[in-house]
């Protein structure tokens, strides 16, 4: 476990994400532009794109968070959405603005984008992994209290980097939330085991990536339709973020049957990517839905 606080003399961002994320990015970049490589296909469009997309990630990532976990701070304070440093990133929008702002890229270009996207995607999914990883080396994105032997103690305070000395003021919100839950002691300096659901999505993850593979390989023999692999992506990592929220210790509150509005939402985006899939392998599809 390491929560960070980045310390850059004038200014102090707690239990900093960016960090995290900024790794993720560059480390999925990378293997994108070397699957596209070996694909034998024109990596520039993709590096000319990566700007784009980096920005419709954030911008999807902040509306996300904003529309499922934090809507009272930004109806109180509008521009509390430009102020990045104060953390607030869900991959759930990263990963839809992502996509959403690759695709007009690829489309103005005149470029399958549907080809790009089918090898591109496993590595796209090894990033998501570590970005999950990232959440739990910082304590984001945690579980609900478990008895199971994985289950891991979140610390109550962060270190500050770079100078790594160990923070005693500020405590995290895994720990404030599972004190006000009356699972943990005010006087503990970590939670009760909790579940690792950042490490169970990086898992998830890293099995999707696996199945995807295998999918590009058998449209690879008949060269399509490529548009399967956007929708099982998307599909799949739904489906996958649907179940895990029912584990989340900082899940919004539920609206319907249990579920929240995001998992809703999740839930009939899965359904419709379900569909989509099905209907990509019609007759004379090879790349556009």
């Amino acid at each position: 476990m390491l929560p960070i606080h980045l310390n850059l003399g004038f200014k102090v961002f707690y239990y900093y994400e960016g960090f995290y994320f900024f790794v993720s990015s560059l480390v999925a970049s990378w293997l994108v532009a070397r699957r596209l490589k070996n694909a034998k296909l024109e990596a520039g469009i993709f590096l000319d794109s990566i700007p784009w997309v980096l920005l419709g990630a954030i911008l999807g990532a902040r509306i996300s968070h904003f529309l499922f976990w934090d809507l009272k701070s930004i109806l109180a304070d509008p521009w509390v959405f430009f102020r990045l440093w104060e953390g607030g990133l869900s991959i759930t929008g990263g990963l839809a603005g992502g996509c959403l702002a690759a695709f007009f890229c690829f489309r103005r270009a005149n470029i399958d984008f549907w080809h790009y996207f089918a090898v591109a995607s496993p590595a796209v999914l090894v990033g998501q992994a570590i970005g999950r990883v990232g959440c739990f080396l910082n304590g984001d994105a945690w579980g609900i209290p478990t008895g199971l032997p994985w289950g891991v103690s979140l610390p109550k305070f962060g270190t500050f980097v770079p100078s790594l000395v160990a923070d005693h003021q500020v405590a995290s919100e895994a720990w404030i939330w599972s004190v006000g839950k009356g699972d943990t002691s005010p006087l503990a300096l970590s939670t009760v085991p909790l579940h690792p659901t950042q490490l169970y999505e990086c898992l998830g993850d890293l099995v999707l990536a696996g199945l995807i593979i295998l999918l590009v390989r058998s449209l690879a023999r008949r060269n399509g339709p490529w548009a399967k692999v956007f929708w099982l992506h998307l599909g799949g990592y739904s489906i996958l973020r649907f179940a895990l929220e029912f584990l989340h210790g900082d899940r919004d509150v539920t609206v319907w049957a249990g579920m929240t509005a995001l998992q809703i939402g999740l839930m009939i985006f899965g359904m419709l990517s379900a569909v989509l899939y099905v209907r990509s392998g019609g007759q004379g599809d090879r790349s556009r839905v």
